[in-house]
C-alpha cells in the first residue's frame, strides 16, 4: 500500500494524488437529496470517484446520500458534473449541496455502512422493471440461469417489499432469505452491480415460484370449474415446467392467477373471446376495459398506434399501462395486419365501446421468460381482484379468491408488504398524463414550496389516494380504490398506518373534503386532530397548482362528476378564481336535478330524461328519440318526474360529468354506466376528430346562486361570488334536432365536445378581463377526456393563455389529497 501510494495508485491501479500535492487538493462535503437509495446510486458514486482518482467515502443516511470527496480541482469538477447530469438510471436528484471542508488523510474511496440518526427520511424507491443486464445474466450466470427473481442495484422490487428505513435487507421481506456465499460476495463487492442490492438472490438461496392447479374432474384449462369437487392437489415448482404449463393453459383458453410485484393479476389470451368472457364473468366486471401485456412496442403496433413519446413511456423503467389508440381494420373489428408480425384480433370483450387499449410491457423476469415461449401473444393482465375490492397480495387469500376463477395459481414465497396496482398513463399533445399513480411511481414524493410536516390529507372517496406531509414534501399513497367497499377502507387504514411509520410522520393536522358523508371525511374527524375542510374543486385546482409550484391566483376550470359545493348543491362544472388558500366561484353550469341521487350516476337514462324535461317541459314526451320511446319500459319514470318537480331525492348538480352522462343517454350511446365514467368514455370514443362544428350555448349573468333547500349557503360563502351560469338549452335543442335529422353520431359527439371547448375559452376570456390573469388550470376527471383536453389547451393557448393541466398527479379524485394538503398548509401559514 505504501509503495502504491508513493507512486500515485491505489490497490486497483487508479491514480491518486501524491502526498506532496495535498496543498492543491479540493476537499468537499456533498449532500444529495432525492430518489437516491435503492437505485444503485452509491455504487455509481463509488465508480465515478474511482474513475476520477478521488478519495473519500459515500453513505446512505436518513437525509439522503452523504459524500465526502477529495482530490485535484479538475477531477473534482468532472466528478460533480457527472454526478449532477448523468446519475444512475432510476435516481432522481432534487438537490446537491456542497461545502468546502478541511482535508483528511483518505487512502481510497469507499462505501460506508448506512446510518439512521434522526427522524428525517430519504426517499423510498418505487419498484423498477428488470434491467437488460439482468436479462442477459439470466441466460449466462451459472447460478442465475433461468432464475425468475433476478435483480441488481438498477432494478427489481423496492416499495412493495420495504418494511422500514434505512433501506437495508433486514427491513424488507427478503429478510428470511439467507444469501449464499456467491450472492454475498457480489453483495459485498463495491465493484459488483449487485453491491447492496437488497433483494439479491439466485437459484440457490432466493424465492421461488410454485404453480398450483385448480382443475377439477381432470378437465383441464379453459373449462368451467365444478365447485362441488375438491381442487386437485397438484403443483409444479421447476421453472421450466411452470413455463410449459402456463403456455399450455393460455393456448387452450385458460385463466391463470399470477403473483406480480404488488399483487396478483388474472391472465388469459386476449384473442380468445371465450377466455375473455369467462374472465369478465368471473371478476364480476361488466364492461370495464381490460389491460393487456405484449412483448415489446413493435408487438403492440399490430393493434394500436404508438407515438415515439408513448413508446418511451411504455418502455420506461416505471412500466405503466399506457392508453393507446386502437387500430381499426376496414371490417371495423378492431384488428390490423402489421407487416412485421402476424395480425392480432383482440376479443371484442377487451374494451367494448372504447377507442383505446391499455397496454403494458413485461416488467418482471417471469414475464420475459413467458414471452420467450409465446412471443406473438397478447395477454390480458388485469388486477387480481373482484370488482371494487383491493388487489389480492397474499398467497392464501389468492387460493380462496381464485380457486373457482382460474385454472392455475402462480405464487412465490416472498411476501408483498405494500400492495400496489399497475399505474395508468395516457399521452396528450406529446405529454404523459397519469390517470392512476401506483406501481413504478409511488412513493416518490411531490416537492413543495411550503412546509407540510404532520399534515394528513384524507383524500376523496372514489379513485382514492391519501397524502402525508414530511418537511417540504408530500408523500402520496398508491391507488386505494373506492372507500365504500369495506375491504378497500381497511386497506386505506392499513396504508395510512404504514406510510406514517415508514416516513416517520406523526399526524398533527387532518385535511379532508367538505362532504360529511365521505368515509375519508369521517376518518379525518375521528383522529382527534384539528381538521381543515377543503372544498372538493378547490382541492383539485390546488393540486395542479402544487404540481407546477404556482402560488398566485389562477383561473381554475374544474370539471368532474361530483363534489359538495359551499351552497349545499353538487358541483362539478366550475370556473373558480383561486389561490392555495381560498377561491371565488365565477361561473358554473346550470343546476340539473339528479333523480334518485346516486342512482343517476349509474342509470344515465335518469339524467338524460331529467335534462330533456328541463329543456322541453312536458313536450319532451313528443320527441322522436329512443330514450323517450323507451319510457313505457321504465314504469318508475312517472314517479321520478314527480320527485323532480317536488325536489324529492333529486339533488341539484352543476357537474359536467353528469352532462356527459345525459348526452350519452339522449344519443343512445350509453343508458347505464356499468363502470365509472363509461358513458363519457364511449361518447368521446366516437367523436369525429376532423369535425369543427359546434352548437350554440347560453352564458348569462346572474345575481344570486341557487341554494339547496335543506342546506342554505353560509353568509360568507364563496358561492356568493357567482357571476354567470352556463345554460345548455340551445345546445341540447340543436343536438336533438341533429339526431332527428339523422346526423351521424360521431359528428354530434364532436360538435358537443367542441361546444364545451368554446365555453371554456369564452368564460376564461371574461375571467381574464375581470381578474387580470392569463394563467388557466384545467383539471378534474372530465379532463381525462383526451379530445376535450387537447382542443381546450390548443384554443386557450391560441387566445394567449398560459395553460396548466395535471401531468404527474392524476386529474381525477386521486389528486384531491395533494390539494387538500396544500390548502391546509397555506391556511395554517396565514
Amino acid at each position: 500500500m505504501a509503495e502504491q501510494r508513493k507512486h500515485g495508485t491505489d490497490p486497483s491501479g487508479k491514480h491518486l494524488p501524491d502526498r506532496d500535492d495535498t496543498a492543491r487538493l479540493t476537499s468537499l462535503k456533498i449532500r444529495v437529496r432525492g430518489l437516491v437509495q435503492g437505485v444503485g446510486f452509491r455504487p455509481f458514486v463509488y465508480r465515478l470517484a474511482r474513475e476520477n482518482g478521488l478519495t473519500g467515502f459515500v453513505r446512505n443516511d436518513d437525509d439522503g446520500v452523504f459524500i465526502r470527496v477529495q482530490g485535484p480541482d479538475d477531477p473534482i469538477r468532472t466528478f460533480l458534473h457527472q454526478l449532477e447530469h448523468h446519475p444512475s438510471r432510476a435516481a432522481q436528484l432534487y438537490s446537491i449541496k456542497q461545502v468546502t471542508c478541511d482535508q483528511e488523510s483518505f487512502q481510497e474511496f469507499r462505501i460506508e455502512k448506512s446510518s439512521s440518526t434522526s427522524d428525517r427520511i430519504t426517499q423510498v424507491s418505487p419498484d423498477i422493471t428488470v434491467c437488460e443486464e439482468c436479462l442477459v445474466d439470466m441466460d449466462s450466470q451459472p447460478h442465475r440461469i433461468g432464475y425468475p427473481f433476478i435483480n441488481c442495484t438498477h432494478c427489481g422490487p423496492r416499495f412493495t417489499i420495504i418494511r422500514g428505513l434505512p433501506y437495508d435487507r433486514p427491513a424488507t421481506t427478503m429478510a428470511p432469505f439467507e444469501m449464499c456465499d456467491t450472492c454475498r460476495a457480489e453483495y459485498e463487492s463495491p465493484e459488483d452491480r449487485r453491491f447492496h442490492a437488497q433483494p439479491v438472490a439466485c437459484n440457490t438461496c432466493g424465492p421461488h415460484y410454485t404453480l398450483l392447479y385448480t382443475w377439477r374432474d381432470g378437465r383441464g384449462a379453459g373449462h368451467a370449474t365444478d365447485t362441488s369437487q375438491e381442487t386437485t392437489a397438484s403443483h409444479e415448482t421447476e421453472i421450466a415446467g411452470i413455463l410449459d404449463a402456463c403456455t399450455d393453459i393460455l393456448n387452450r383458453g385458460g385463466i391463470i392467477a399470477i403473483k406480480g410485484l404488488g399483487g396478483f393479476h388474472l391472465m388469459c389470451n386476449a384473442e380468445n373471446e371465450d377466455a375473455v368472457e369467462r374472465l369478465r364473468n368471473a371478476k364480476l366486471r361488466d364492461g370495464k376495459p381490460f389491460a393487456v401485456m405484449v412483448r415489446d412496442a413493435d408487438s403492440a403496433e399490430r393493434f394500436v398506434s404508438v407515438t415515439p413519446v408513448e413508446a418511451d413511456v411504455l418502455a420506461s423503467w416505471r412500466r405503466p399501462i399506457v392508453l393507446l389508440n386502437q387500430r381499426q381494420a376496414e371490417s371495423g373489428q378492431g384488428f390490423s395486419d402489421h407487416p412485421r408480425q402476424h395480425p392480432v384480433r383482440l376479443a371484442p370483450g377487451i374494451n367494448p365501446g372504447c377507442r383505446t387499449v391499455g397496454v403494458m410491457l413485461p416488467y418482471m423476469p417471469f414475464h420475459h421468460m413467458l414471452f420467450d415461449r409465446i412471443p406473438d401473444s397478447v395477454l390480458v393482465m388485469t388486477s387480481g381482484n373482484l370488482t371494487d375490492e383491493p388487489i389480492v397480495m397474499d398467497n392464501d387469500e389468492a387460493m380462496r379468491t381464485f380457486r373457482d376463477m382460474a385454472d392455475a395459481i402462480l405464487v412465490y414465497n416472498r411476501d408483498i408488504h405494500n400492495r400496489t396496482d399497475d399505474s395508468v398513463v395516457f399521452v396528450a399533445r406529446g405529454v404523459p398524463r397519469i390517470i392512476r399513480r401506483s406501481r413504478g411511481y409511488v412513493p416518490e414524493p411531490v416537492q413543495l414550496a411550503y412546509p407540510a410536516e404532520g399534515i394528513l390529507a384524507a383524500g376523496a372517496e372514489l379513485s382514492h389516494c391519501f397524502a402525508v406531509g414530511k418537511g417540504h414534501e408530500a408523500m402520496l399513497s398508491q391507488h386505494i380504490g373506492d372507500l365504500k367497499d369495506p375491504s378497500t377502507f381497511a386497506f386505506f387504514e392499513e396504508s395510512v398506518s404504514r406510510f406514517c411509520s415508514l416516513f416517520r410522520v406523526k399526524p398533527a393536522i387532518a385535511a379532508c373534503d367538505l362532504h360529511p358523508d365521505y368515509l375519508s371525511t369521517r376518518y379525518a374527524h375521528q383522529l382527534d386532530l384539528p381538521v381543515v375542510e377543503v372544498q372538493h374543486h378547490h382541492a383539485h385546482i390546488a393540486s395542479c397548482m402544487t404540481e407546477f409550484h404556482l402560488d398566485e391566483p389562477v383561473i381554475g376550470v374544474c370539471w368532474d362528476g361530483t363534489g359538495l359545493g359551499t351552497d349545499g348543491n353538487i358541483w362539478g362544472g366550475e370556473f373558480l378564481y383561486a389561490d392555495l388558500a381560498s377561491f371565488k366561484r365565477y361561473a358554473h353550469f346550470r343546476y340539473l336535478p339528479l333523480p334518485g341521487g346516486d342512482k343517476a350516476a349509474k342509470q344515465t337514462w335518469r339524467t338524460g330524461l331529467s335534462l330533456l324535461y328541463q329543456v322541453y317541459g312536458e313536450a319532451y314526451r313528443e320527441l322522436e328519440l329512443p330514450i323517450v320511446k323507451d319510457l313505457k319500459a321504465k314504469q318508475e319514470w312517472s314517479m321520478i318526474q314527480q320527485a323532480i318537480e317536488r325536489r324529492v331525492n333529486s339533488p341539484l348538480s352543476s357537474a359536467t360529468g353528469r352532462l356527459f352522462d345525459a348526452v350519452a343517454a339522449i344519443t343512445g350511446i350509453c343508458q347505464h354506466n356499468s363502470y365509472h365514467a363509461e358513458a363519457p368514455m364511449k361518447l368521446e370514443a366516437i367523436a369525429a376528430a376532423q369535425e369543427s362544428g359546434e352548437y350554440d350555448i347560453d352564458i348569462h349573468s346572474v345575481e344570486m346562486p341557487i341554494a339547496a333547500p335543506d342546506r342554505p349557503a353560509p353568509a360568507d360563502s364563496p358561492a356568493d361570488s357567482t357571476r354567470a351560469v352556463i345554460n345548455p338549452d340551445p345546445m341540447i335543442r340543436a343536438l336533438v334536432a341533429d339526431l332527428q335529422h339523422g346526423v351521424p353520431l360521431p359528428i354530434i359527439s364532436a360538435k358537443y365536445h367542441n361546444t364545451l371547448v368554446s365555453v371554456i375559452e369564452a368564460t376564461s376570456l371574461e375571467m381574464m378581463k375581470l381578474y387580470n390573469t392569463k394563467r388557466v388550470i384545467l383539471t378534474g376527471g372530465v379532463f381525462q377526456n383526451r379530445y376535450l383536453l387537447e382542443k381546450s389547451e390548443e384554443r386557450l393557448e391560441s387566445a394567449g393563455f398560459e395553460v396548466f393541466s395535471p401531468h404527474a398527479i392524476p386529474a381525477n379524485d386521486a389528486g384531491i389529497a395533494l390539494g387538500q394538503l396544500a390548502v391546509a398548509s397555506r391556511r395554517l401559514m396565514s
